[in-house]
């Protein structure tokens, strides 16, 4: 009945923004049908079970094996929706799932080159955490807090050394089996600021929800999330991005979304790094809330979080305190004030706990072997708690093949088809292209101004009756409009891909898609604008300057100058991939890309005269193909000066003595030779760029 109500509603929300999901049509017979209509985002397909209702898929019964007992109870079976359909991972394995860690020690292996004699910044912890409960993960900086939830999240840095025993309802799995049933909320917002709310999450929910969901189950339960955290005020919203300079939704709003991301799945294990960071404390206060309310639903949440003011704070139910690598405290929240207040350190009244232990626990610089002691004192204390409640002497859990068989079958129900992945992320891809407006409104007004000045700069040179005036004006402008496509291609792969990256990060770390999806994508997303811009650019420039107007040599120079882009874009790739994300280092790096092609471009150095050591410098410039190749399609039969004597040069008699001046072909067939190593050069250059993009993703270089 509740789902009843609620439809309505929904579709007057949908219907609002232009994009109706359900709803109800009479057919001929007088009944109620629905009416669907897919996002932009699926192909088309709807699973015929579940086209009659809003109502969310029924939980039923089966007898399919379960993830493992719980606490030496019966098994829980597992449950699907209508159709035999899983509607999500909680449902999928158990409803509780109890988390404990077991011999945590993580340090930094001693260099002796270095002189380094190895530190430990997390030293023999255990730890639980039950399910439906809340835990704040706190300690002052250098604690070890950050490197403690990157290990419970498979991203610890690979020069770490690692020991270490993680277990779900006290069964050993690895951290790569944690990860499949568990969500990572990061610090950071991750967005891509130039799409909506609602189509972000559709995003998420066509890439990350089980496979065997139709799209309506799916879109349900994108607006379910919606309706939880209070999100449906901003569905059409942007999300917006300061460093792209697109105004959005708020900070608070991002923060719920990056839980709506995460909840999509219905994950029943989730770890948050501070997700309060940078939130005023209203906003503070209402994610905590949120958070809050999904551990009720059964889920089991742990979160750092950083001197949390009172109000916040006392949302949680179960508290960890970390100190110098050790455990100062685990248990209920209420609790830790009579603990520290056994141990010597008493809170004092109307203060706050939160800061209270962060000040207890924290190193004071100027007298740290005092505070070093205060704190050794404090967790030998709770090891000494440990001890006596036998925790010490409890046997690690063992791994158990019936849990690690049914993650793993979890692992293959997610990861859509390679066709799915490059439908929906090329719609992606496509549609942040055309909101983006540094390339569509400040590249091409760039690239076209600079064409009109380079038009103006050579103005007709093409009919100077002087020969060699005329020869020398088509090199030089052939050579700077060839200079200018390359500047345009590097241009729209450095300011995107590294403020895009930690996103791509974020998605391949969730298993969304193919790295290599992402780079055809892109590939594919830039042509039609590449395309139309440099013709635009083109046509200012070749008719101004007066290169021969015949329509099939100036189509066959608009080829050679749209390879010479996507060539640029190709060497910018692999510049992109080398700077990480930071978008600076890589407009530093620009330069490589086109400067050293350019001196061997064939116009300021004579192919003859190229040094032996650079040979293979000059081999690699796509723009000397492309200069060979213009150069060959401008002067191939042309006959220039039949007045002129070899005896008194420069004597330009006909195209082929111009091309033999500057060391160039004098075939026509040359032109489809170059091409074909142009095209060539875009896919090895792309090729190197996706093999190490791909390399610093499997070596886990810090990102």
């Amino acid at each position: 009945m509740m789902a009843e109500t609620r439809a309505p509603e929904r579709n007057d929300r949908l219907r609002s923004s232009g994009k109706v999901l359900f709803e109800n049509k009479t057919t001929e017979g007088g009944e109620s049908a629905p009416a669907v209509t897919l996002p932009i985002w699926s192909s088309g397909k709807v699973n015929s079970h579940n086209t009659g209702s809003l109502e969310q898929p029924q939980a039923t019964i089966d007898s399919s094996p379960v993830l493992e007992e719980v606490d030496g109870s019966a098994p829980v079976k597992r449950l699907t929706s209508r159709g035999g359909s899983q509607f999500s991972i909680r449902a999928a394995i158990t409803g509780n799932v109890d988390f404990s860690w077991h011999q945590v020690t993580v340090s930094i292996p001693p260099d002796p080159k270095k002189n380094f004699p190895g530190k430990t910044i997390i030293d023999n912890i255990n730890g639980s955490v039950k399910s439906g409960s809340l835990l704040a993960i706190m300690g002052a900086s250098g604690a070890g807090k950050t490197t403690f939830l990157n290990l419970l999240t498979e991203r610890t840095a690979s020069a770490l050394q690692v020991n270490a025993t993680l277990a779900i309802n006290n069964h050993a799995v690895t951290a790569n089996n944690i990860r499949k049933i568990s969500s990572y909320i990061q610090q950071q917002d991750l967005f891509f600021g130039n799409l909506t709310v609602l189509e972000h999450l559709t995003i998420q929910a066509l890439l990350r929800m089980n496979k065997s969901l139709s799209t309506e189950e799916r879109m349900e339960r994108v607006y379910e999330v919606l309706d939880e955290l209070g999100l449906t005020k901003v569905i059409n919203n942007r999300i917006g991005s300061t460093a792209g300079g697109v105004r959005g939704i708020s900070g608070g709003e991002q923060k719920r979304l990056a839980f709506a991301t995460e909840v999509l799945t219905d994950p029943p294990l989730m770890f948050a790094d501070e997700p309060t960071s940078g939130l005023d404390s209203f906003a503070s206060q209402s994610v905590i809330e949120h958070l809050r309310g999904m551990a009720s639903q059964g889920r089991t949440i742990l979160c750092t979080i950083h001197q949390p003011p009172s109000e916040v704070f006392n949302n949680f139910d179960q508290l960890l305190l970390l100190a110098e690598g050790r455990t100062a405290y685990l248990g209920p929240l209420a609790g830790a004030v009579d603990h520290f207040s056994r141990i010597g350190y008493n809170c004092p009244e109307g203060f706050n706990p939160a800061d209270f232990y962060i000040y207890t626990l924290a190193v004071n610089p100027n007298a740290k072997e005092a505070s070093k002691a205060q704190i050794k004192t404090i967790t030998d204390a709770y090891i000494q708690k440990e001890i006596e409640e036998g925790v010490q002497d409890r046997p690690l859990p063992v791994a158990s093949e019936r849990v690690t068989n049914a993650v793993r079958e979890l692992g293959h129900q997610h990861g859509e088809s390679l066709f799915t992945q490059l439908r929906v992320v090329g719609k992606r891809t496509f549609l942040l292209t055309s909101r983006n407006p540094i390339t569509i409104r400040v590249g091409t007004l760039s690239t076209l101004v600079t064409s009109l000045i380079i038009g103006l700069v050579f103005l007709r040179v093409g009919f100077d009756s002087e020969i060699p005036d005329r020869v020398q004006g088509i090199a030089g402008s052939m050579f700077f409009i060839i200079a200018l496509a390359a500047f345009s291609g590097i241009s729209n792969v450095v300011q995107v891909i590294p403020v895009e990256r930690p996103v791509f990060l974020r998605d391949y770390d969730n298993r969304m898609y193919n790295p290599g999806v992402y780079f055809f994508c892109q590939y594919l997303a830039t042509i039609p604008l590449v395309c139309v811009v440099q013709l635009l650019s083109l046509a200012i420039m070749y008719f101004m300057i007066g290169f021969d107007s015949s329509p099939e040599r100036f189509f066959l120079f608009y080829v050679i100058i749209i390879l010479s882009v996507f060539a640029a874009e190709s060497v910018g790739y692999i510049i992109a991939a080398a700077a990480g994300d930071n978008a600076a280092i890589a407009f530093a790096l620009a330069p490589i890309g086109t400067v050293p092609f350019m001196l061997f471009a064939g116009l300021l150095l004579n192919l003859d005269s190229t040094p032996s050591y650079f040979i293979w410098l000059e081999k690699m410039s796509y723009m000397r193909w492309a200069f060979e190749a213009g150069m060959i399609n401008e002067f191939r039969t042309d006959i220039l000066d039949t007045n002129c004597s070899i005896l008194t040069p420069p004597c330009f008699f006909d195209g082929g003595v111009v091309l033999d001046s500057y060391s160039l072909s004098m075939s026509t067939d040359t032109i489809g030779i170059n091409i074909a190593i142009m095209v060539g050069l875009v896919v090895g250059y792309r090729a190197i760029a996706f093999i190490l993009t791909w390399i610093i993703l499997k070596v886990g270089v810090k990102r």
